[in-house]
């Protein structure tokens, strides 16, 4: 009896050591170091695969003008000059969208196709930095929450829409499609994180200057995709809205200044000759019917597909590092109902326009915006509900800690925490040997480490080759032997006619491009 008696006590002993070790060693600081390696390694194979990147689809459509004017003139300004008028071209003939059209005009693979390899970078990069700009502004200068606790909560949210992107190939690699969404996103992150410094702004002259930024902003948003243009319509008219209501529109009057221009370009974009073109091609749902579509949508996917165990952790680690943070805020929270549905409507409103255009939003960049959209309003959700309850539960008239570096997680916190970390590592281990493709860093991993995606890169090349030393001719090429899922999304087919062949052609000058006719049909 003794002896099982000091073995329990050994026992005892070694698990408070371990929780003395792990409440000292969970600080907020460390928290964020451990979330900032988190993310940054699950990075590594995303961006390591994506230097075997190449264009595809769209990429030779929307390219093809620049390419040409690139390899006559070689001048970068001539480019330009032929990117604006492309733009302007798809402006009258196929839909509004001219500041997508003109950057997807500049694809990377225009000027090389080796340079097509920072598609990635791109992507992943103005989704990290405008997510965090955006959350720095709402949360720490609004706020003036706790910095740490703050970022820790960031780049745990950048790691869950990164590596649960329902659709990465279209929403970070694909150069064409993830330009006109995700880019035009991260753009419009930027604006709101600019307007709220202009709002918080002191200076006279450097408010002016702050607003005619978020001018420039909101016009490159408004001209994009219609789901941002949308969204920004909306969040400026809340903000003007609140300002009104709050009898300050007086003293922040120079947001009229962004939000004219704003509403101007996408007033300018909804009403393009070419959407009309567009729309006779497409089968729309009626507005009324696209409207409640889109709520039943939020649900679907966003609450149903995309709300996996991952996204439960995520939810109770922000809850759990947001209730601390509340604690050093003087902001009371005091309509969590509201914002709740208010954020829910926001989203809805986003999948409204692809279901009017064209009655679905099966396409894969549109479902990576919504779910990057998705992430970060249930982000704010989140905490604004928990700010709201820790101001009701622990009571609203203790005084707010005045220096934000002054927060420290209590221990339930800190055990909260360590929980779902261990759970996340458990789980993802669990969930990877099975799926290789549950993450966006392990279906980037399995392509790495099986060769495919060298194999695909060897084979682009050779295909490359051949397009460039056969300007007007007939070219018959062998199919790709594979396709990785991150970095193929379609290919040319054998098929001459086919719309991706002709914008083969159309960028390396040939007659026609095709499949070969006995490879295609030995590979089927």
């Amino acid at each position: 009896m003794k002896k099982d008696s000091g073995n329990k006590m050994t026992i005892l002993r070694a698990a408070d050591k371990c929780a003395n070790f792990l409440y000292k060693f969970i600080t907020p600081a460390n928290l964020l170091f451990f979330f900032i390696i988190l993310y940054v390694a699950s990075l590594i194979p995303l961006l390591w695969i994506g230097c075997y990147n190449y264009p595809v689809a769209d990429d030779y459509t929307f390219g093809a003008a620049c390419r040409n004017v690139w390899m006559e003139s070689h001048s970068v300004i001539a480019v330009i000059m032929r990117a604006a008028t492309r733009a302007w071209e798809y402006y009258l003939n196929w839909a509004g969208c001219m500041s997508s059209s003109f950057f997807m005009a500049l694809q990377p693979g225009v000027f090389g196709e080796s340079l097509y390899k920072i598609t990635p970078f791109l992507m992943i990069g103005i989704t990290s930095i405008s997510v965090v700009f955006f959350m720095r502004a709402v949360f720490i200068k609004f706020l003036k929450g706790n910095s740490y606790l703050v970022y820790s909560i960031t780049v745990f949210m950048l790691f869950v829409m990164i590596q649960c992107m329902p659709e990465p190939a279209e929403g970070l690699f694909w150069y064409n499609g993830s330009l006109h969404y995700t880019f035009m996103n991260g753009i419009s992150l930027f604006l709101y994180g600019t307007l709220i410094s202009a709002l918080l702004e002191k200076n006279v002259h450097r408010k002016r200057r702050i607003f005619i930024i978020s001018a420039i902003l909101g016009f490159i948003a408004g001209m994009g995709n219609f789901m941002t243009a949308l969204n920004v319509g909306i969040v400026l008219a809340l903000l003007i809205l609140a300002l009104v209501i709050g009898k300050k529109f007086k003293e922040q009057r120079f947001i009229i200044v962004p939000a004219v221009v704003s509403y101007f370009a996408f007033i300018i974009n909804v009403t393009a000759p070419g959407n009309a073109v567009r729309a006779a091609t497409s089968n729309g749902m009626n507005p009324i019917k696209a409207i409640f579509a889109s709520f039943y949508y939020v649900l679907d996917y966003c609450l149903g597909d995309w709300s996996g165990w991952v996204v439960l952790i995520f939810v109770i680690v922000t809850a759990t590092l947001f209730w601390n943070v509340s604690k050093g805020v003087e902001f009371n929270f005091s309509y969590p109902l509201f914002v709740v549905a208010l954020n829910y409507c926001i989203l809805a409103a986003m999948i409204t326009p692809p279901l009017y255009g064209s009655g679905n939003i099966e396409a894969g960049r549109i479902k990576s915006l919504i779910y990057i959209m998705y992430i970060l309003l249930l982000t704010l959700t989140v905490c604004y509900v928990t700010g709201w309850a820790q101001k009701r539960l622990e009571g609203a008239g203790i005084a707010a800690v005045k220096a934000s570096k002054e927060v420290a997680l209590s221990p339930n916190s800190k055990a909260a925490v360590a929980a779902c970390i261990a759970f996340l590592f458990v789980g993802s281990v669990l969930c990877v040997i099975p799926n290789p493709e549950y993450y966006t860093f392990s279906m980037a991993a399995v392509d790495i480490i099986n060769g495919n995606a060298k194999t695909y890169a060897e084979a682009m090349q050779e295909r490359i080759e051949i397009y460039n030393n056969s300007a007007g001719m007939d070219v018959e090429v062998e199919p790709l032997p594979v396709k990785p899922r991150l970095l193929c999304t379609s290919d040319i087919s054998d098929d001459s006619e086919d719309w991706i062949n002709l914008g083969v052609c159309r960028f390396y000058g040939l007659n026609s491009v095709s499949l070969s006719q006995s490879s295609a049909t030995n590979t089927q």
